[in-house]
């Protein structure tokens, strides 16, 4: 069946076979408004999908990640906007994303700022947000992939901060330039094969990295790795 999306704000049709598919993307659901295209997922997208996994799944479950590959190709190209693999929070009305190799803590650390300063955080997106840029300024976007936990909201939020984590024995945080960055942001979104769409995700992370500020982020899980991280942070 066909169903009509909105995410980060922009419309489109799905053409859903699985009811797996249509409970992970229901709060995304709209009806009064005008899509500005389309998704199908052929029975040669589900084995493509089976060819790029390391895991046995669903076709259910492949669906689901076929439609997410789609849509972030087709915004990437005419939408400004690209997916980037983090935990993302609002904390005060701004963005901050936390991004490190699976394992590292990302979400352990989300937990301590949700312990910390509780209701100012709010999660936007554990695993896979949208970043898209308006009017010259960059969002960062709920989506329905929401990870493990399913942890996130349908909300638009300015970015403000982007935190490379990493494990120590004692909390830092220190600022990193763009030109140190570039190639470990890379590693957190999907590149694609076109050389087009390449050239747009390059230019599209160097203007989202100029924008906020970056962070080498190394913490203990301890209360005070998420006191330490928010005093740097937001203190400009």
């Amino acid at each position: 069946m066909i169903f009509r999306y909105k995410i980060a704000d922009i419309v489109f049709d799905a053409d859903i076979r699985y009811r797996y598919t249509y409970n992970i993307m229901k709060d995304y659901l709209v009806d009064d408004e005008p899509a500005r295209f389309s998704i199908v997922i052929t029975d040669e997208d589900i084995e493509n999908e089976k060819k790029l996994s390391p895991h046995s799944l669903s076709d259910a479950s492949y669906e689901c990640t076929a439609v997410y590959r789609k849509y972030i190709y087709e915004v990437l190209d005419k939408y400004d906007a690209f997916f980037f693999h983090c935990s993302s929070i609002e904390v005060d009305g701004k963005a901050i994303m936390f991004t490190a190799k699976s394992g590292t803590g990302k979400s352990t650390h989300r937990n301590l700022w949700m312990k910390n300063f509780g209701d100012r955080v709010k999660i936007i997106n554990d695993d896979k947000p949208i970043i898209r840029k308006v009017d010259g300024v960059f969002y960062v976007y709920g989506t329905p992939w929401r990870g493990k936990e399913a942890m996130g909201e349908n909300v638009k939020v300015p970015a403000k901060a982007l935190c490379f984590l990493s494990r120590a024995e004692k909390n830092s945080i220190g600022s990193i330039s763009t030109s140190e960055v570039v190639a470990r942001a890379l590693n957190q979104t999907v590149r694609p094969s076109d050389a087009g769409l390449m050239g747009k995700l390059l230019d599209l992370l160097d203007g989202f990295l100029q924008q906020v500020k970056c962070y080498d982020l190394r913490v203990n899980m301890d209360d005070e790795a998420a006191v330490t991280a928010y005093n740097e942070i937001m203190k400009e």
